[in-house]
C-alpha cells in the first residue's frame, strides 16, 4: 500500500509541478487575461510628423486599445510606399497622389484614415531679395523628383497660375539631404522642403519661408483642410478585414492626440527630426503640432474628402496626373 500511495504522490507532484512551470511562464497572464488580437504588419516612416504619430501609438499601446498590434517595418517614405505597392505589407503610410499612381498601375491601394495635412514650405536664404515664389522663376529651385507628393502640389498650385515649373524654374530633383545641400551650398536660390527638416534649418537663423504649400492649396481648392499623410491598404486586405478599418481608424484617430504631448516629441526629436538643441526643439514642436489634424476632425469629412478629389480631378486636367485618372478611378481610392 505503502509504495502505491508513493507512486501517486509521485505522478500528483509531476503536475502539480508542470502546472506551476506553465502557469508562471512569461506571458502566460498576458495570455489568460488579454483577448486574442489581430497583428497588423505596418509600414511606418523612420522620420517626421507622420513617425512620430505611429511612435505615439506604439509608445502609448494604442493599437492594443483598440484590438490589434502593429509590427512596424520602419523605412523612408519611398521605402514604405514601395513596400506597400509590392506587397510586403498590407498597411502603410501612403498618399493620394501615391496611391493614384498605384491604382493606375494595377496595384488596388485604398485610403482608410488621413492623420495630417500638408507641412511642406519654400525656404530662401534670410538675406535673399525674394518675397514670394513668383520672384523665384528663372531661378535654381531644388525639389522632390515628379512621383512625389511634394512635387505634385507643388505642379499644380503653379499650372493653376499658368506657370510651367519645368520650364519656369531651374528645377534640382534631389531627396532631401541633397536639397539640403545645394541650398547650403548655395548651389540654389531655393529649396522646398518638409517638415523633418524646415524647423532645423530655421533655427539657424539662414532661412526663412516665403510660402507653404498648405497655405495656398487651402485657397486654390477653397478648403479649410488639404489632407495629406493616410493609413493607406490593399485593397485585398481591406475586402477580407473589414472589421480591421473600423480599429485602424480609431487607433489612428486617437494618434493625433500626439499633438498635446510635448514630451513624447521631446523624447523623439532628435532621432525623428534631427532636433538636438533647446531651441531647435522648442521650435520644432510648435511648428509640427499644426500639421496633426485637428482633435475635433472626424473622418470621414464631406468637405476635406470632396476638397482631396477636386484635387485629384483637377490635377489630371491640368496634367499634374495622368488622363487615365479617371473620376471613378479616385472615388474608388477612398474607403467609406
Amino acid at each position: 500500500m505503502y509504495r502505491k500511495s508513493s507512486g501517486s504522490m509521485v505522478i500528483v507532484r509531476v503536475f502539480l509541478l508542470a502546472f506551476v512551470i506553465v502557469a508562471f511562464s512569461p506571458g502566460a497572464f498576458r495570455a489568460a487575461s488579454a483577448p486574442d488580437q489581430s497583428t497588423v504588419e505596418m509600414g511606418l516612416p523612420n522620420d517626421g510628423v507622420y513617425g512620430l504619430g505611429g511612435q505615439y501609438i506604439l509608445d502609448k499601446g494604442i493599437d492594443r486599445k483598440h484590438g490589434f498590434i502593429t509590427t512596424p517595418r520602419w523605412g523612408g517614405v519611398a521605402d514604405i510606399e514601395r513596400l506597400l505597392a509590392i506587397g510586403g505589407v498590407p498597411v502603410s503610410l501612403t498618399t493620394s497622389e501615391s496611391a493614384l499612381r498605384a491604382n493606375l498601375s494595377g496595384i488596388p491601394i485604398r485610403l482608410i484614415q488621413p492623420f495630417m495635412t500638408s507641412h511642406h514650405h519654400v525656404l530662401v536664404r534670410t538675406e535673399s531679395r525674394y518675397k514670394s515664389i513668383h520672384e523665384l522663376r528663372g531661378k535654381p529651385l531644388a525639389l522632390t523628383p515628379e512621383v512625389t507628393s511634394l512635387y505634385n502640389m507643388f505642379d499644380f498650385l503653379m499650372r493653376k497660375q499658368g506657370i510651367n515649373i519645368e520650364k519656369d524654374f531651374l528645377l534640382k530633383k534631389l531627396g532631401a539631404a541633397g536639397i539640403i545641400a545645394v541650398l547650403e551650398k548655395g548651389e540654389v536660390e531655393g529649396a522646398i522642403l518638409w517638415e523633418a527638416h524646415v524647423s532645423r534649418l530655421l533655427a539657424t537663423g539662414r532661412y526663412r519661408v516665403i510660402m507653404a504649400l498648405r497655405e495656398e492649396l487651402g485657397k486654390a481648392l477653397n478648403a479649410e483642410v488639404k489632407l495629406l499623410g493616410w493609413v493607406g491598404a490593399l485593397e485585398p486586405w481591406v475586402r477580407q478585414n473589414p472589421g480591421m478599418v473600423s480599429k485602424l481608424r480609431a487607433a489612428w484617430e486617437e494618434a493625433k492626440g500626439v499633438q498635446e504631448d510635448e514630451g513624447h516629441f521631446r523624447k523623439h526629436a532628435k532621432e525623428m527630426f534631427g532636433l538636438e538643441k533647446p531651441d531647435e526643439v522648442s521650435l520644432g514642436w510648435r511648428r509640427t503640432r499644426t500639421f496633426i489634424l485637428p482633435l475635433d476632425f472626424r473622418w470621414p469629412d464631406v468637405p476635406a474628402l470632396g476638397a482631396e478629389k477636386a484635387y485629384l480631378n483637377e490635377g489630371v486636367k491640368l496634367g499634374v496626373f495622368p488622363k487615365e485618372a479617371t473620376a471613378s478611378v479616385i472615388d474608388a481610392m477612398f474607403v467609406p
